[in-house]
């Protein structure tokens, strides 16, 4: 597994040290910027899913996708639209005691250790998506969303 994990590791660093490359030389030429740019992409999503399918860790880029979803919101909010998101997700969780080791921290105050205490953890900590947990620890069994104008338009 840690040899795996090596290898997938280097594999995204060549991958950021080949679109820096290729920015540098050439930060015009679409094609290359866009092949080199996906390489990187797909890098970094194979190393999540390896780390999430190996060890049972989550994705170590998570954290990078709530700061940019924070920037978006400050950015939006100049246009002063608000709308309303409700996402709602039926899971199926395998193993607790696992997830629990995932908060990698004594479980918070209001955590009772019941299954639905550390899905709610979880998904306060990480912004949520239940696939980077593998289907070992959790399943997701449905979901269903929508999103519309705010009812107040604050």
């Amino acid at each position: 597994m840690a040899n795996e994990l090596s290898a997938k590791a280097a594999e995204m660093g060549a991958a950021i040290v080949e679109h820096a490359r290729v920015l540098e030389e050439s930060p015009d030429d679409y094609p290359r910027v866009a092949e080199a740019l996906n390489r990187l992409r797909s890098a970094a999503l194979e190393y999540a899913e390896l780390c999430a399918d190996s060890t049972g860790w989550g994705n170590p880029f998570s954290d990078l996708e709530e700061d940019r979803e924070d920037e978006e919101e400050t950015v939006g909010a100049a246009d002063g639209a608000t709308v309303d998101v409700e996402a709602h997700y039926r899971i199926r969780v395998n193993d607790v005691a696992a997830l629990t080791r995932l908060l990698g921290e004594a479980a918070a105050d209001d955590v009772l250790g019941a299954p639905s205490d550390v899905v709610a953890q979880l998904f306060m900590r990480d912004g949520w998506d239940p696939a980077q947990y593998g289907g070992h620890l959790l399943t997701l069994v449905d979901q269903s969303w929508s999103c519309g104008p705010a009812g107040d338009d604050t």
